[in-house]
């Protein structure tokens, strides 16, 4: 016998955010009066997108990176609106953005001027080059899917938790993830080229504005006729960024 699901996964790139054209990474800035617009406008359209799908789901849940410009709009969706987002709120270490090492905090200007042969190369082959002190594309990426898979199949399980490592469940058939624009990309270069290094074209030459949203849709099955349950097995369906 094989049991099927259907899971719908919405990504929403954070806003714009204060401090100007700087390499944000893992800095904690804030989003501007203008980056908190940008969230409300996007939610409103993914909010019309749920509706138009068949089953329109009645909850959702709630998962974001720990940094601020996506944390703190995660935090005030769910004070808005609790009966749509009931359980509580979810931050992981996964969906945070790549970590650029020395260059985090700084001007593009600047790292252009004061490291230009480095920059340069990232920018052209970010895969086979490291900002100094950073990490890896490599190791960015085993990061975000480890995380991603095990979320997927705990929410499958039904076991998705309010905290990494324990806490109280939610089973909704949708998410909302509050994260960055190098974790959308990798999940999206996995959809399109599973079980390959992503490209460096996906990195700088795919467009992904702030507040720019995906929905990922999973169809999961798994056989349920032996004696213990297998692992679900998943296909995804991308549809393009809003």
């Amino acid at each position: 016998m094989t049991e099927h699901r259907q899971l719908n996964i919405y990504l929403l790139r954070h806003g714009e955010c204060e401090g100007g054209e700087i390499i944000r990474g893992r800095s904690d800035v804030a989003l501007s009066d203008e980056g908190k617009a940008q969230m409300w406008r996007s939610w409103r359209a993914i909010s019309s997108a749920l509706e138009q799908l068949p089953k329109a789901p009645e909850s959702l849940a709630l998962l974001s990176s720990p940094a601020q410009r996506c944390q703190a709009f995660a935090a005030e969706l769910k004070a808005d609106m609790p009966d749509y987002f009931p359980a509580p709120l979810q931050q992981h270490d996964w969906l945070w953005e790549l970590d650029f090492g020395d260059w985090d905090g700084m001007k593009v200007a600047s790292v252009y001027q004061q490291h230009s042969e480095a920059a340069e190369a990232f920018w052209r082959d970010p895969v086979a080059n490291t900002p100094p002190g950073g990490e890896s594309l490599p190791a960015f990426r085993s990061r975000v899917l480890d995380g991603w898979q095990t979320m997927v199949q705990r929410w499958l399980a039904r076991e998705v938790s309010s905290s990494e490592g324990s806490g109280s469940s939610a089973s909704a058939d949708a998410a909302l993830i509050l994260t960055h624009s190098g974790v959308i990309r990798l999940l999206l270069a996995e959809i399109l080229l599973p079980g390959q290094m992503p490209p460096a074209a996906v990195f700088n030459a795919l467009e992904l504005p702030y507040a720019a949203w995906v929905r990922i849709t999973l169809y999961a099955s798994r056989d349920t006729s032996g004696e213990s349950d297998q692992e679900w097995q998943c296909f995804s369906k991308l549809h393009w960024p809003q």
